[in-house]
């Protein structure tokens, strides 16, 4: 698997990521906010010259600014790449304030899985074009990797704890972990090719929320269970933190 990690173990293995092979198509500061059409640019860059060989003058001449205005909005590169990788530690922050709050491991997994579909739906940054970049720069992106086997072995935690308590099936953990991360990711291409842009953060909620349901009934032993599970993951304004992580972009 090769989205935000499984891939990148280092241990030789060469499953292929699923990005399209498309290239990006960079959003001009007049179009966008600038920071969001810096981002873009950079991410084609480092894309289609890798990011040791992408400079700054490349970056702000991609993005139609003067080298001056692009160090307003970073001060070198290295800022750069963690901005495009902003998208994959996201889910990592929300894991921390989920994992320290109450719930069952079925509500904290649906609220997860929920909101990465969300936060990955509503990034100016297509993410299938950062895992494909990280795929083959792998020194450069080493973080990426790194971030995404934490998110992996929460997810097997909380999988682990639901068969524990009796209500999650038995099953490969680790596998279905992986599936499930995968589903987020497949699923946020949705809103990305087809959503109309005024209608975006609707669309956003509405597959983040069919994800969930369709990922933790599938784990449940009894499936009527869903009702409960999502009315208490409602109770949790989850939109509101993929919002806010979401406006810096756009600044």
């Amino acid at each position: 698997m090769e989205r935000r990690g499984r891939g990148g173990h280092g241990d030789g293995s060469t499953r292929a990521p699923r990005a399209r092979p498309a290239e990006l198509t960079v959003s001009t500061p007049r179009r966008r906010a600038p920071r969001a059409g810096i981002v873009d640019a950079a991410t084609k860059l480092f894309s289609e010259k890798g990011y040791a060989q992408t400079t700054m003058s490349d970056v702000a001449r991609a993005a139609g600014l003067q080298q001056s205005s692009l160090y307003y909005w970073f001060r070198n590169k290295e800022q750069l790449l963690q901005e495009t990788l902003a998208v994959n530690r996201a889910p990592l922050d929300f894991i921390a304030e989920v994992g320290a709050g109450s719930g069952s491991p079925a509500v904290k997994l649906y609220r997860l899985l929920r909101f990465d579909t969300m936060q990955l739906a509503l990034s100016p940054i297509d993410f299938n074009e950062i895992q494909r970049i990280a795929h083959r720069q792998r020194a450069d992106f080493h973080q990426f990797w790194t971030d995404y086997e934490r998110l992996t072995q929460w997810v097997v935690d909380l999988i682990g704890a639901g068969i524990g308590e009796g209500r999650f099936v038995d099953c490969d953990r680790v596998q279905t972990a992986e599936l499930l991360l995968n589903f987020d990711e497949g699923a946020q291409k949705r809103t990305r090719l087809h959503a109309d842009p005024g209608d975006r953060t609707a669309d956003a909620v509405r597959v983040g929320e069919q994800v969930a349901t369709l990922a933790v009934r599938g784990l449940l032993k009894r499936p009527g269970d869903i009702d409960r599970i999502r009315a208490q993951a409602g109770a949790f304004d989850d939109l509101a933190v993929a919002l806010r992580r979401m406006r810096p972009a756009e600044d």
